[in-house]
Formats: structure tokens, sequence, C-alpha cells
């Protein structure tokens, strides 16, 4: 038995922070991603910080935008 389920938290809520956790992590990913895609893409056309910065900001965009649906169904099932 973990130590948390002999304090009394909820497996439950464990699912639930530790699925948010990973959403989170999806979000510094994509980030990157974008960013290194940009970053190869400017290296391929030489228009060094074009691609740079379009990918950092879609790959900020798509992350995001991938939490806060997550976010929103996790409320749902809240309610």
């Amino acid at each position: 038995m973990t130590k948390a389920r002999r304090e009394g938290v909820p497996g439950k809520l464990l699912r639930r922070l530790a699925r948010l956790s990973a959403l989170s992590f999806i979000l510094v990913v994509m980030t990157f991603l974008g960013l290194y895609a940009g970053m190869y893409l400017d290296k391929l056309t030489h228009m060094a910080p074009n691609f740079t910065f379009l990918g950092l900001v879609l790959g900020i965009a798509l992350g995001f935008r991938g939490f806060v649906q997550e976010v929103l169904v996790e409320r749902r099932k809240e309610s």
C-alpha cells in the first residue's frame, strides 16, 4: 500500500493529478517541438528568426489548446 493511500488521499484524485501533470508535460513538449521545427526550417531556408518564431508560437498555441480542452473535460467530469 502506498504512503498516499495510507494517509487518506483517494486514488481518484491521484489519477486526476497524474493526468493533469502529464498534460502540462505535453504542453512543454509541444513548445519545444514547435521551436525546433522552426529552427530546422530556418536552417533550410536561411530565413533566420522567421520560422523559429512562428514554430514557437504555433507550438505554444497547440499545446495550450490541448491542455485547456483536457482541463475542461476534467471539470465536466467533476460536476
